[in-house]
């Protein structure tokens, strides 16, 4: 049946070709196949030596260290197998990752600096990659013939959380209060040079518009290089409001008079206008605000003082007041 195959392809092939099918080329040609085939499976059975990469993954690293070097991800293997075997492996090329894991490898001490360095020979995972391959592959080296480990004490540190959002209240809405989180800060932990530069950890960039009422999710927080981060999320909370206008009269402080000197400003009082949430509409009150013009301005100014507003509720937006400056005239007491 085989040879009869043969025989077709050869005479498809001539035709193709238009070559004559002439009976004794068939034969010829017939007889050339099937000894190169018979070659081919001979050659099969001898024993062979070839280079085959072999992917790694390192598990249990030892959670109170920091690995801070980076460690080859996959084995370049020379192995010695029977020409089919390595024939099967080449046409497949593909192999499951070899896993090591580091807490049962035998680490011998290199050096100590800032870093512990430490080494181990892959030679000794010849039988455990000979398993994981196949029995019918011999492993004549590996390379890298060393693993280096170059290990940092893991230090931990309480961080806040800062917020990367965008948000922007609807028309007619304001956002009441401060952006809060919930928790407000989290532990990261890692390799002490790099824990030390880290101050604050930031949510994913955000933007939230049009805003009309209250606002509650989880938002990620960005990840850090070589940093673990206790959390991976927060718990947002935005409250927003609808606001009106308001407005107060306020009376002007004078600071650093001398106590010789009485100062008399024209107008005494200035109006503060303010958007402030219908719920917060009546606390707002003139007390609240601090409206001051300095007396050590004099020596510069022609006439008038500049105003300054030092303080006011801290729930209100928007502040503006009238007049900026006012007139004044200095008599003795």
């Amino acid at each position: 049946m085989v040879a009869k195959n043969i025989e077709d392809n050869i005479r498809k092939f001539l035709v193709k070709k238009n070559i004559k099918a002439d009976r004794r080329l068939i034969i010829f040609l017939f007889f050339v196949v099937l000894s190169t085939i018979f070659w081919f499976l001979n050659q099969l059975e001898e024993e062979y030596v070839t280079e085959i990469s072999l992917p790694v993954r390192y598990t249990n690293i030892p959670s109170e260290k920091i690995l801070v070097n980076e460690l080859p991800d996959h084995f370049d293997i020379r192995v010695r197998a029977h020409g089919y075997k390595l024939l099967e492996y080449k046409i497949s090329n593909k192999f499951l990752p070899f896993q090591i894991n580091v807490n049962s490898i035998s680490l011998r001490l290199h050096s100590k600096s800032g870093y512990s360095m430490f080494y181990s020979l892959t030679r000794f995972l010849d039988k455990k990659i000979e398993n994981q391959l196949s029995s019918e592959l011999e492993i004549v080296s590996i390379s890298p013939d060393t693993l280096y480990f170059q290990f940092a004490e893991r230090i931990f540190k309480k961080v806040p959380v800062i917020s990367g959002l965008k948000a922007a209240p609807a028309t007619q809405y304001m956002i009441r209060g401060d952006i809060t989180f919930n928790p407000d800060s989290i532990t990261i932990s890692g390799a002490d040079p790099i824990i030390d530069t880290i101050n604050e950890v930031y949510t994913k960039q955000t933007e939230l518009t049009e805003l009309e009422t209250n606002y509650s999710d989880d938002i990620k927080l960005e990840k850090i290089n070589n940093v673990t981060l206790s959390e991976d999320k927060v718990d947002v909370t935005i409250n927003v409001e609808k606001f009106t206008e308001g407005s107060q009269k306020v009376m002007l402080n004078i600071i650093n008079v001398p106590d010789s000197l009485v100062i008399r400003t024209f107008p005494k009082e200035i109006t503060v206008t303010y958007f402030v949430a219908l719920s917060d509409y009546e606390k707002v009150l003139p007390q609240l605000f601090e409206a001051v013009v300095d007396y050590n301005e004099t020596a510069n100014q022609d006439n008038k003082l500049n105003i300054s507003i030092h303080n006011s509720p801290d729930y209100i937006q928007s502040l503006r007041f009238n007049p900026k400056s006012v007139e004044y005239i200095i008599e003795r007491k």
